[in-house]
């Protein structure tokens, strides 16, 4: 079953706290708040952040999904991981079956 977008939020917003540091009385973080431009996440950490939702959705973000104008905040990046899975339910079970498969 595909995860819903709060689902999918609540599991970046968990991961960006934890692994930036964000401590959890910061009014300026919140779902709707530029990671970037607010200083959440650096271009190191937008590495770290792609591999957590690759591993965590068992998916693959391609280019279009990490350039996407909405890839920016946490109800984004939602937005385009859920949109991702939605696209694509079979490359889950495909890699499952038989990794390495295209």
């Amino acid at each position: 079953m595909t995860p819903m977008p709060n689902d999918i939020a609540r599991a970046v917003e968990q991961f960006v706290r934890t692994a930036f540091l964000v401590p959890d009385g910061d009014a300026s973080f919140h779902r709707d708040a530029h990671l970037y431009d607010g200083g959440f996440v650096d271009s190191a950490g937008v590495v770290e952040l792609i591999a957590f939702l690759e591993s965590a959705f068992d998916m693959v973000l391609e280019d279009d999904d990490v350039f996407d104008d909405t890839f920016t905040t946490i109800n984004g990046i939602a937005a385009v991981v859920h949109r991702r899975l939605v696209a694509h339910p079979l490359t889950r079970a495909r890699r499952s079956v038989a990794p390495g498969a295209p």
